[in-house]
C-alpha cells in the first residue's frame, strides 16, 4: 500500500471499513510501534555504554588526581621513615577517635593501666594508651626536656604527692691524732628534703581530619606535640621558676652564689665563669656542666684566659664543646643576654644528677575540649574550636622537682657595679 492510498485509509469513516481495510491499518500500525521500539532501545543502549565510558574515564581521572595529590602530601608532609610501629599508631588512632566521639568504654578498653583516679573522672579525664605514654615520655626526655635529661630521675610510686628524700649536709671528718689518745667521733649529717608533685597541663589544637589521615604517624604527632609543650614549662619552672609554682635553681637561696665582678651579662669575663667553678665543691666537678641561654654564647666564645687562650673549646674527636674544659648546655628556660639586669641569677653551673631531684607519676591523662576558645602560644591569637572545626587535647601530668644537695650546683648573679 503506497503512503497516499494509506492515508486515503485513514480519513475513511472507521465504521465504513471493509475486514481487509481494516487489517492493512492494523498491520501498518503494528510496524510503527516495533519501529519506535527498536529506536528507544537503540538510544537507551547508546546512553548506557555513553554513561559507562564516561563513569570510565572519570574514575581514571579521579584515580590520578588523588594519587598525585597523595605523592605531594607525602612529599609535603614528612612521612618516608614513620618511627614507632604500626600497631602503636593504630591503637593511639582509635582512642582519639573514641575520645572524640565520646566513647568511654572504648577509651578504657584501649588503655593497659586503670590505677588511681578513676578513667572516667570528669577532671582527671581519661588515662592514655601505655604506647602512647611511653612515646610522649621518651621524645620529652629525649629531645626537649633539659631537666628530664640531666637532673637525678626517681619516679614516684604509691599514693600521695610527696615524699623526703635525705640529702647529705656534712660529711665525715678526720683528725690526727696520737698513739693512746682519745680519738675524735665524727659522723655524717644528713638533711631531709621534701618533694612535692603539681599538675601541669597542656593544651594542643588540631583539626579532627587528622585522625582520618593514615599517612601521618599520629602516636609520634600527639607525643611530639604534648612532649614538647610539657617539657619546656617543666625547664623554665625547675631553672627560672620564682615560686608558683615552683622556685628555680637559679633563684633558689640555698645553691652556692658567685657574684660577677661588674656589669650585667655583656659584661661576663673568664674569671667570672673560673670562680664558679671554684665555688662548686671538687666532689660535684665531675659530671658537672654550665648551663645558660644560648644568646649568652656569643659572649663566652670571646673571653679569653690569663694566658691569652678562649676559654671555649670547638668539639672534636667525639668531644663536645666546652668552657673552661667543662661542657656546658644551652636552653631558653634561662634569662636570655638583653634579659639580664642588676641582680639576675643566670647562669647554672654544676653536676645536675647529684644536686636535683626530678620525678613524676606516670600517668598521663587526658581530656577532649571541643567547644572552648583557646589562645594561641603567641597570646593574641584566639582559637574557637567549634568555628574552625578544631578539637583540642588537654593532657595533665603529675610531676615535681627539688634541690637535693645544693652544694653540688653554683649560680652567677650580674653585679650592680659597673665596670
Amino acid at each position: 500500500m503506497t503512503p497516499e492510498e494509506l492515508k486515503a485509509l485513514k480519513a475513511k469513516d472507521p465504521a465504513t471499513l471493509s475486514a481487509e481495510e481494516k487489517a492493512a491499518l492494523a498491520a501498518e500500525e503494528s510496524e510503527g510501534i516495533d519501529e519506535e521500539q527498536v529506536k528507544t532501545l537503540i538510544s537507551k543502549h547508546v546512553q548506557d555504554a555513553l554513561a559507562a565510558r564516561v563513569d570510565e574515564i572519570s574514575e581514571g581521572i579521579v584515580a590520578k588526581f588523588m594519587k598525585g595529590a597523595a605523592d605531594s602530601r607525602k612529599k609535603a608532609i614528612d612521612t618516608a621513615a614513620p618511627q614507632g610501629d604500626k600497631k602503636a599508631d593504630d591503637t593511639t588512632r582509635q582512642f582519639m577517635k573514641a575520645l572524640i566521639s565520646g566513647d568511654k568504654a572504648a577509651c578504657k578498653a584501649l588503655t593497659t593501666s586503670t590505677t588511681g583516679t578513676s578513667p572516667d573522672d570528669g577532671d582527671a579525664g581519661l588515662l592514655i594508651p601505655t604506647e602512647l605514654r611511653n612515646e610522649v615520655l621518651r621524645i620529652a626526655e629525649t629531645q626537649y626536656g633539659l631537666a628530664r635529661r640531666d637532673m637525678l630521675y626517681l619516679p614516684f610510686g604509691g599514693p600521695g604527692n610527696t615524699r623526703t628524700i635525705p640529702s647529705l649536709g656534712t660529711s665525715v671528718s678526720v683528725f690526727w691524732t696520737g698513739e693512746g689518745v682519745k680519738k675524735t667521733s665524727t659522723q655524717p649529717k644528713f638533711n631531709v628534703v621534701t618533694q612535692t608533685l603539681a599538675k601541669l597541663a597542656a593544651i594542643v589544637p588540631f583539626t579532627e581530619e587528622i585522625l582520618e589521615d593514615s599517612a601521618i604517624n599520629l602516636t609520634q604527632l600527639v607525643a611530639q606535640l604534648f612532649a614538647e609543650a610539657v617539657s619546656k614549662e617543666e625547664d623554665l619552672q625547675f631553672f627560672a621558676g620564682t615560686g608558683a609554682p615552683w622556685t628555680g635553681i637559679l633563684n633558689n637561696g640555698s645553691v652556692n652564689k658567685v657574684v660577677q665582678a661588674s656589669g650585667d651579662a655583656t659584661q661576663l669575663t673568664a674569671d667570672d665563669l673560673l670562680d664558679m667553678i671554684d665555688k662548686t665543691p671538687s666532689g660535684a666537678l665531675a659530671g658537672a656542666k654550665f648551663y645558660f641561654n644560648r644568646t649568652i654564647l656569643s659572649v663566652i666564645r670571646k673571653l679569653k684566659g690569663s694566658d691569652g687562650q678562649y676559654i671555649y673549646q670547638n668539639p672534636g674527636q667525639g668531644l663536645p664543646a666546652t668552657i673552661w674544659n667543662y661542657p656546658y648546655e644551652t636552653s631558653d628556660a634561662f634569662p636570655t643576654l638583653a634579659s639580664v639586669t642588676t641582680g639576675d641569677q643566670y647562669i647554672l653551673f654544676g653536676n645536675l644528677k647529684q644536686g636535683a631531684v626530678f620525678g613524676d607519676k606516670q600517668q598521663l591523662r587526658v581530656k577532649l575540649l571541643d567547644q572552648a576558645t583557646i589562645t594561641d602560644t603567641d597570646g593574641s591569637t584566639v582559637i574557637n574550636l567549634a568555628e574552625q572545626d578544631m578539637v583540642a587535647l588537654r593532657i595533665v601530668e603529675r610531676v615535681g622537682y627539688v634541690v637535693a644537695l645544693a652544694a653540688a650546683l653554683t649560680v652567677l648573679e650580674a653585679s650592680a657595679t659597673q665596670s
